[in-house]
């Protein structure tokens, strides 16, 4: 068997621009590259997104078709361990973004937790771990 990692989690958008900035004020991600990709159905625009000192860590690949109606937000969920939640709810405020679910603890798996929205509608679970006792 050969070995494989999960390596990238993609988001269809409409407006690359101001889920990339989003995305890079609240959880400090950065441009690693961007593609363009021509001549076929899925002809597309695509920011790929890593955190810094993160080489070969999982990345977010936002993308926007051009061929292509950008599908219905919600069907897929991306998920984020930060530090300090409050702090990081300040971001997802300032940068467009809306709280879904108010931070909440679920201590039988360890965690204080909360669900926020993009501005493009993308749901993001972001947990901070507390800690044991």
């Amino acid at each position: 068997m050969s070995e494989t990692s999960f390596s990238f989690t993609k988001l269809v958008v409409d407006d690359l621009a101001a889920i990339e900035l989003f995305y890079g004020d609240v959880f400090e991600m950065k441009r690693a590259h961007a593609v363009r990709a021509d001549g076929h159905e899925y002809a597309l625009d695509e920011v790929i997104l890593t955190r810094p000192g993160a080489a070969q860590g999982h990345a977010l690949i936002i993308t926007r078709y051009r061929k292509r109606p950008c599908p219905p937000t919600g069907a897929a969920w991306t998920g984020f361990v930060v530090s300090d939640l409050n702090k990081t709810l300040a971001a997802v405020h300032k940068a467009g973004g809306r709280i879904e679910v108010p931070t909440h603890d679920n201590p039988e798996h360890g965690v204080r937790a909360a669900i926020v929205s993009d501005p493009a509608g993308h749901l993001i679970e972001i947990i901070q771990m507390i800690p044991a006792r």
